[in-house]
């Protein structure tokens, strides 16, 4: 076991052992600490840290219920419990705390919403956070609160839910908080169409939290968020692309633009697909299914411009071998498709004029039509079912 593995298993044993003897020594918001501590090493890409962080909460619940009630006449130590329940604690923990009869009545709010989060009560979160200012907070707390916050008003007000993950990011730099901040004002912020805005913030995720053990999550989600952007193969915007890539280490902008060329393919984005597909292209090892992948993705998207001859040319010279069973099918359905759209049948002089403006189709080429959309349908198929990257955490 690796020392950083090693030394996150001891704190969790000693955690746990030391909460079944006497009273703690250490006061409630000092033993949370420990938890954050813990958070912030997956923002250092320290897995061990990420798979540890559910054992060390629980191991810290009966400890935190063993205090006598007076402590939680300290307002330090009630907000605490808050970050600890909204950072993943037991709930039973803010439970106590209200119970006890100690809790000041101006931290009584913010403990009823931990609880009423942690336990999927929504409205009840909103209403309680409703007038909470979270600047006004210790710097961890606050942004704590400001995350929560945000989700709270994510689907109906977004442009709020902008702002509070950008008080929670500037309350709790270098944190897993302020990580998390980030990745999920990104994505509110692409489905606004803001793509300056966007890439802006790409680049600072990728430049700042590229070591993250949540980055596959962000690098799958951004893939996805480029080719849903309204790029129309504008040279400048994808320029911008290769910029905010090009801090990462060639093996992670090899998987990112396969992961792009893919998703901007099934979502019939060609010139962001063939822009992804030769930037991976230009990245992969010879002789691997990286390199196979890139080819595929490149002259399946080429089929469908002029020059579709060579994405034909491409496809055909591919070796299948390296590919998985749902990406030979794909190769098979873009040739399919190029054949139907480039072998078009001709239309005689008697064709009526209102059958190619807008009018009721040609009965002679329904048949074509209905082949093509159902072999595109089987290409989109095989695109969501091909081998993609890790799933995304929960």
């Amino acid at each position: 076991m690796r020392r950083g593995a090693l030394a996150i298993a001891l704190l969790a044993c000693v955690l746990a052992v030391d909460a079944a003897s006497a009273a703690p020594s250490k006061p409630p918001y000092q033993l949370v600490r420990s938890l954050h501590a813990l958070q912030d090493q997956i923002v250092l890409g320290n897995r061990s840290a990420r798979a540890a962080v559910s054992g060390l909460a629980a191991a810290l619940a009966p400890r935190l219920l063993s205090y006598d009630s007076s402590v939680w006449r300290e307002p330090r130590n009630v907000r605490a419990v808050v970050t600890y329940v909204l950072s993943g604690g037991a709930p039973r923990v803010a439970q106590a705390v209200l119970a006890s009869g100690k809790c000041p009545p101006q931290e009584k709010p913010l403990v009823e919403a931990a609880l009423a989060y942690s336990e999927g009560k929504a409205g009840r979160a909103r209403s309680l956070l409703a007038n909470v200012d979270p600047r006004t907070l210790e710097p961890i707390v606050g942004g704590h609160i400001a995350l929560v916050q945000a989700a709270l008003v994510a689907d109906k007000y977004p442009e709020k839910a902008v702002a509070l993950l950008d008080i929670a990011r500037v309350l709790a730099p270098g944190t897993l908080v302020e990580e998390a901040a980030l990745r999920r004002e990104i994505f509110l912020i692409n489905a606004t169409g803001d793509f300056d805005r966007f890439i802006s913030l790409s680049g600072d995720y990728i430049r700042r939290f590229h070591n993250s053990t949540y980055a596959d999550n962000f690098r799958e989600h951004f893939s996805d968020a480029i080719a849903r952007l309204n790029i129309a193969g504008d040279s400048a915007e994808l320029q911008r692309i290769d910029d905010t890539l090009s801090s990462l280490k060639p093996s992670d902008q090899l998987k990112v633009y396969l992961m792009i060329a893919r998703a901007s393919l099934l979502m019939g984005k060609i010139p962001a697909a063939e822009f992804a597909a030769a930037k991976a292209e230009s990245l992969a090892p010879p002789d691997t299914t990286e390199i196979s992948r890139a080819q595929l993705y490149d002259g399946a998207a080429e089929v469908f411009t002029p020059t579709y001859e060579r994405g034909e040319g491409t496809l055909d010279s591919l070796n299948t071998s390296r590919l998985s069973r749902e990406e030979s099918t794909l190769k098979d359905a873009a040739l399919s498709v190029s054949q139907q759209i480039h072998e078009w049948p001709q239309i005689d002089a008697s064709t009526p004029a209102a059958s190619l403006t807008g009018g009721p189709v040609p009965q002679q080429l329904q048949s074509v039509m209905t082949g093509t959309s159902a072999t595109i349908d089987a290409a989109e198929k095989a695109l969501a079912e091909s081998d993609g990257p890790e799933a995304p955490p929960p």
